[in-house]
């Protein structure tokens, strides 16, 4: 039996759309809602630390984990990076943790070695329960943005009722690599903005 092998850029694009036909659904429905508005001319209350001049109570932990949360932006106007791939086969670090924050996809493992990625892929974790994936194609998705909801399930990264995911293989503090079994078994590299 001969067995046709798709060219990487279909397999890649075959992805691309199977994750975009996932997430933007769900983006939809999962717009922030706008801050509370303050009635025009009405302060906010004192805190009880500035009525009294008394020293701060210690912070809560969820006040700590509020402090480190990542905002959710594909912040286009940085631009994008670069660096060599010298990927992490540690897992240091809780991965709840280090997950938090602002990705790049740097570099893709098809089987030959890592090599650069040309366009512009951002994985950003606001929480270990949210991702917000950005992608740049020149000519197909200028600056797309897709949210969804995610569940770490051990080291996989899980959307869809676990359907798709990311199983994260290797980490610490500025790295990060992916096995993407979605889009073909790649090996992704991702470096912290």
């Amino acid at each position: 039996m001969v067995r046709a092998v798709k060219p990487a850029w279909q397999r890649q694009w075959g992805a691309v759309i199977a994750v975009c036909a996932v997430v933007a659904p769900v983006a939809v429905g999962c717009a922030p809602e706008s801050p509370p508005q303050l009635e025009e001319g009405v302060s906010t209350p004192a805190s009880p630390a500035q009525e009294t001049n008394a020293e701060p109570e210690e912070e809560s932990p969820t006040q700590a984990s509020d402090e480190q949360a990542q905002e959710e932006t594909c912040d286009w106007d940085s631009p994008k990076i670069s660096a060599a791939p010298e990927a992490t086969d540690a897992q240091d670090g809780e991965l709840a943790e280090v997950l938090v924050g602002s990705w790049q996809h740097t570099h893709t493992d098809e089987g030959s070695g890592f090599e650069a990625v040309t366009n512009d892929h951002r994985f950003v974790f606001p929480s270990p329960d949210r991702m917000l994936y950005c992608q740049h194609v020149p000519g197909a998705t200028e600056h797309e943005e897709n949210a969804a909801n995610v569940v770490l399930n051990s080291t996989r990264i899980e959307w869809g009722g676990g359907e798709y995911g990311y199983t994260v293989m290797a980490w610490d503090a500025d790295t990060m690599v992916w096995d993407n079994a979605v889009g073909g078994g790649y090996i992704y590299l991702l470096q912290r903005r």
